[in-house]
């Protein structure tokens, strides 16, 4: 995306809606794709490839490229992978100037083995420096610049930093969307989610949010209402609306008065890596457009469409092209 293009759709997008921050993981990806089906307990031949995640930072380029004005707030390590962390962010058209450097840390890093099918197969992620970061950095970020419509907020957050980010947030008007991250992280989100507007989580971490506040389903795994009773019983706990992902078959929309199954775009996929950031990302372009949440989540899955058939943790040639019909 040239320079004058991505200003003048920039331009466009912020009088319409404003600015975006994304608070949580900016990270350095070490993919290892397997050439042949993982056999555990030996060593296993592989074609590496190295980007730059965190599902933060994901979603903040997927942003930038798509046209939003977009900020990231995150902490990184003093070592010799941040510079290029952050320039990469940046020449993407995403702020960077909230990203804190940590003295003495290391950029968090995250490994990914990707069996021949394209799905995840193993991830390790070392992501301790991102505990650094606090709602100061969040409070800082909507104040400093430009008019906040949206923070979105991902579990690598500790638990601290989620309940008092939500708290700016709305003391500051701005609306809030969350990612679960994983099954592990999901549970550190508060047991009152009064002030999400959106919640995205799959359905292992909606189960993981369940048990974690002792939720009783009036359905099991085997009644077709399991899914739409997990996602229900995360949005009663104060989440304006949940989008539950379930892989191929779709997301699932909840709010307080609303169900929607939406469809995928049927891909052969390459690699499944970032698909969960860019349906955010897509989301979140469509409800600064002025959709509502389905017809957003619609655009979100279009987003991931494209991300599941590229090797690139985030499409290097996406555009605000891409969002429309």
């Amino acid at each position: 995306m040239s320079e004058g293009s991505t200003g003048g759709t920039r331009a466009q997008t912020a009088r319409q809606t404003g600015r975006v921050v994304c608070v949580g993981g900016a990270v350095v990806d070490r993919l290892l794709h397997l050439l042949a089906p993982a056999v555990p307990g030996t060593s296993n031949p592989a074609r590496a490839a190295a980007s730059y995640g965190g599902v933060a930072r994901n979603v903040a380029e997927n942003l930038a490229r798509l046209g939003a004005d977009v900020a990231l707030v995150a902490c990184v390590g003093d070592d010799a992978a941040a510079p290029g962390l952050l320039a990469h962010a940046a020449a993407a058209g995403v702020d960077v100037a909230g990203v804190r450097r940590v003295r003495g840390a290391t950029t968090a890093e995250y490994v990914a083995v990707i069996a021949p099918s394209g799905d995840l197969e193993i991830g390790v992620a070392a992501m301790d420096v991102l505990t650094q970061v606090t709602p100061d950095d969040v409070a800082a970020a909507i104040a400093g610049g430009p008019a906040v419509a949206w923070v979105f907020l991902d579990c690598n957050l500790t638990a601290e930093a989620l309940a008092g980010s939500i708290a700016v947030c709305r003391a500051a008007g701005a609306r809030v969307a969350v990612d679960a991250v994983s099954t592990a992280k999901a549970v550190r989100l508060p047991a009152d989610l009064t002030g999400v507007d959106v919640l995205f989580c799959n359905v292992d971490e909606a189960r993981a949010l369940a048990a974690a506040t002792g939720a009783v389903l009036t359905v099991g795994p085997d009644d077709g209402g399991w899914e739409t009773e997990l996602a229900a019983a995360a949005q009663r706990r104060g989440a304006a609306a949940v989008v539950l992902t379930r892989g191929p078959r779709g997301p699932l929309v909840v709010t307080a008065t609303e169900l929607a199954s939406m469809n995928v775009v049927p891909v052969d996929a390459v690699d499944v890596t970032g698909a969960g950031d860019a349906l955010v990302a897509g989301t979140l372009a469509g409800l600064l457009a002025g959709k509502d949440l389905p017809r957003a989540v619609g655009l979100g899955t279009r987003v991931a469409a494209r991300t599941v058939i590229s090797e690139h943790t985030v499409v290097p040639d996406l555009t605000p092209e891409d969002l429309l019909p």
